[in-house]
């Protein structure tokens, strides 16, 4: 890491009699403290500080140095005792003008640390400059004529330094010592006597090599796609910030809408950023794209340190035009940024689960506007917060896409009521009748099926029948989960695994635990049985241990290797196989008994979105939904295909209930091993929260303290209060206002702050 640095052990304190103006710069240090700090910049970095850089500080009374970030530099009036800066870490900042706009932002609105925010939103691996080296270059000063006139360069290796660099000009120091036979010690005592500077780059090991000729199909669009083009490419000709929400049902084609925009941005010499839920999920689109553009970053937590720091000094230089990435891709630094697109908007995924706990779309929309740019929203499911916002907000543009591409039929969907199924078919079955038909009738044809079941393992209970006792893990609150796979009980959340107990361990009972529910691993058991000729393959979470194990699977399929794909969620979205004529949902209502206000619209997505991977080529698609509940409203309507009732409704539904996207919501989630402590510390909390808002005149709803649906995690308790506003201005002033005041402190083990929330588990 190349650095300035000035010898201060011990700090200089400047104590001015009177008021005074110098460069001062403000600082936001690393540690969990909410403000900044002057300190002043001394004559010898006044001209290589700026802001987004770090420094080295004198920090607490021990003066001890730190890292902190440089927010702003400037000449302000100062009386009181100010340390001065240390050093400076990074050759030129890390983060620009735009992105350190874009952190103050994020520091507010998710209620976190400045400090902390600007150091996440760059890699660990950018920040070591991972896959560079210190390179020492040298060439000969100003005064070597005047020495060579006066004859005093000294030794006979010095003189053939001298010869070396006035035939070759400006040398690396280690080739320079091969030509003239010597050791950098000699260079260094031509570089005392000022007769040659060394200048120290940093240069890349291995810079990333461009990608093979961009490949360039010969589509013709639909008149949808056209259209949406068309209006896309006004909202980028315009130079003006807007939000285009691309609402197309799957297979319409929003892939292309995505590669014309990117294109038109490039072609206006500036760079777009296309972000995708999971690289994983999304193999297929990430590796199409790389194919139609020349240079092409893909940003993802699957790369290493070295491939992560270059393609980020590479997007920074302006070299790289594309970036396609996950959730930090938000953050890339590109220079001449053009356009965003969010792939998926609504995916829950894009929620960050670490402090802050931010959303990658609506950062995405944020930096769009401090950008003034155009962000443009993808999905046949939009959030209910999208739609609401494209009908009500004048910077929102809604482009429709209703039909498929080619003009292909939408997928034939049957829907089967499994309680009457169990009641008119003895024994257990994992499929129904109607999907076992279907099955058999797609192996006729020699086509593919896929099979939705959003729980993975074998079985989903572990319990007694006989004191009906459910086996949880030792650590959490929640059910074991039995794997074939490994024969062991997993925990899917502190992911303990422990051999299962025949016997059950309660006192006093001797019965047997016996395995209920499903997973994906009983219903590819199943299959097998079943359909003894077909090849069955199954992806979840389980199976694919590696990033590769994905795009190697996916890459089977698509040669037509196996004729059945058995998954998780992770199938739902982002596939298009030609030859899947068969999309078979084990169990549609899943998530329906979950303890979340949002698990309707995420259970409507979810049937939705699978149930589009099927029919996409020439063969028509048909799709069977099994349920326990038929006459749910999101069920329903996802079998129609209906995302507007369904979005009406549930938009009622959650204004009644004063629910998002109709308020704002805040959750402080506290956990403590000791439960009476978590109790009090909650009832003390709110009681705090509740008072500092009276006192400034905010109206919020305030609920809990609660237990979580999941009361216990990890060994330690939980519970959450959740704070409601009627607009977003009043929670932020909340927020402003706990952060000044200190009020979200607790002396609980840990205390969470989640600011829209998309799940309360």
């Amino acid at each position: 890491m190349s650095r300035s640095r000035i010898d201060r052990a011990t700090p200089s304190l400047i104590e001015p009699p009177v008021l005074r103006h110098a460069l001062v710069a403000t600082i936001a240090p690393l540690a969990p403290i909410d403000k900044t700090y002057s300190f002043l910049v001394p004559d010898e970095l006044a001209e290589r500080l700026k802001p987004g850089m770090r420094v080295e500080v004198p920090f607490g009374r021990s003066g001890r140095p730190q890292v902190a970030f440089c927010v702003d530099v400037s000449i302000q009036e100062w009386a009181s005792t100010l340390k001065t800066i240390i050093s400076v870490v990074d050759e030129t900042p890390m983060i620009g003008p735009k992105l350190l706009e874009l952190g103050r932002w994020l520091s507010r609105y998710y209620c976190s640390y400045l400090g902390h925010t600007l150091d996440m939103m760059i890699p660990a691996a950018a920040k070591a400059q991972a896959g560079r080296r210190r390179v020492k270059y040298v060439k000969l000063s100003e005064k070597t004529a005047k020495a060579l006139d006066k004859d005093n360069l000294g030794s006979a290796k010095q003189q053939a330094v001298v010869q070396a660099l006035r035939r070759e000009g400006q040398v690396e120091i280690g080739r320079l010592c091969d030509l003239a036979g010597c050791t950098p010690a000699v260079v260094t005592g031509l570089e005392k006597k000022e007769l040659v500077t060394i200048e120290i780059v940093m240069e890349e090991v291995s810079p990333a090599e461009a990608n093979p000729s961009p490949h360039h199909p010969d589509f013709e669009l639909s008149d949808d796609q056209q259209s949406a083009i068309g209006k896309i490419g006004e909202s980028i000709n315009s130079g003006k910030f807007s939000v285009q929400v691309l609402f197309g049902v799957t297979g319409s084609g929003k892939t292309e809408v995505y590669v014309s925009a990117i294109r038109q941005v490039l072609a206006a010499g500036r760079q777009a950023i296309m972000l995708v839920p999971e690289i994983a999920l999304t193999t297929q689109t990430v590796r199409r794209l790389q194919t139609r553009f020349e240079r092409v970053a893909v940003l993802h937590s699957g790369l290493s340190g070295v491939q992560r720091s270059r393609a980020w000094s590479a997007i920074a230089r302006g070299e790289i035009p594309v970036v396609i990435g996950t959730r930090s891709a938000v953050f890339a630094p590109c220079p001449s940024l053009g356009v965003i697109i969010v792939d998926e908007e609504a995916e829950p995924s894009y929620k960050n689960l670490a402090a802050p706990r931010y959303h990658t779309r609506d950062v995405a929309i944020q930096r769009a506007n401090l950008e003034g740019i155009p962000v443009v929203l993808g999905s046949a499911t939009p959030s209910l917060e999208t739609w609401k916002n494209a009908h009500q907000r004048k910077h929102y543009q809604l482009l429709r896409m209703p039909t498929r591409v080619r003009g292909l039929a939408m997928p034939q969907v049957y829907l089967v009521d499994m309680r009457q199924e169990h009641h008119e078919r003895p024994g257990v079955h994992m499929l129904s009748r109607a999907m076992e038909e279907h099955l058999s009738a797609t192996l006729d044809r020699k086509e593919q099926a896929v099979l939705l079941l959003n729980r993975r393992g074998y079985a989903g209970y572990l319990h007694c029948p006989k004191c009906k006792y459910v086996y949880t893990c030792p650590h959490c609150d929640v059910h074991m989960v039995f794997h074939a796979s490994t024969g062991l009980a997993h925990c899917h959340y502190c992911h303990q695994r422990v051999e299962m107990p025949k016997l059950c361990p309660m006192s006093n009972c001797d019965g047997r635990l016996s395995r209920f529910g499903i997973g994906t691993q009983r219903v590819e058991e199943e299959l097998g049985l079943k359909f003894p000729a077909a090849r069955v393959r199954r992806m979840d979470s389980d199976a694919m241990q590696k990033n590769e194990d994905y795009a190697d699977i996916l890459a089977a399929f698509e040669r037509r290797e196996f004729d059945f794909l058995v998954g998780t969620q992770m199938i739902a979205k982002g596939l298009d196989f030609p030859f899947v004529s068969f999309v078979g949902i084990v169990s549609a209502d899943t998530a329906l008994g979950l303890n979340d206000f949002r698990s309707e619209e995420r259970t409507f997505q979810l049937v939705l979105q699978v149930a589009g991977r099927s029919g996409r080529g020439d063969a028509p698609g048909h799709v069977v939904v099994q349920t326990f509940a038929a006459d749910a409203d999101p069920i329903r309507h996802a079998v129609a295909g209906n995302y507007e009732a369904f979005a009406d409704g549930e938009l009622q539904k959650r204004r009644r209930a004063k629910l998002p996207p109709w308020t704002r919501m805040m959750r402080v989630i506290i956990a403590d091993p000791l439960y009476t402590k978590l109790q009090k510390a909650g009832d003390a909390l709110k009681q705090e929260l509740e008072a500092a808002l009276g006192r400034r005149g905010i109206a919020a709803s305030v609920f809990g303290p609660s237990p979580c649906p999941i009361k216990r995690l990890r060994d330690s308790y939980r519970m959450d209060i959740q704070l409601t506003f009627e607009t977003a201005g009043a929670m932020l002033s909340a927020i402003d206002l706990f952060k000044s005041e200190g009020t979200l402190k607790s002396s609980v083990k840990t205390l969470t702050v989640d600011v829209d929330p998309v799940s309360l588990q």
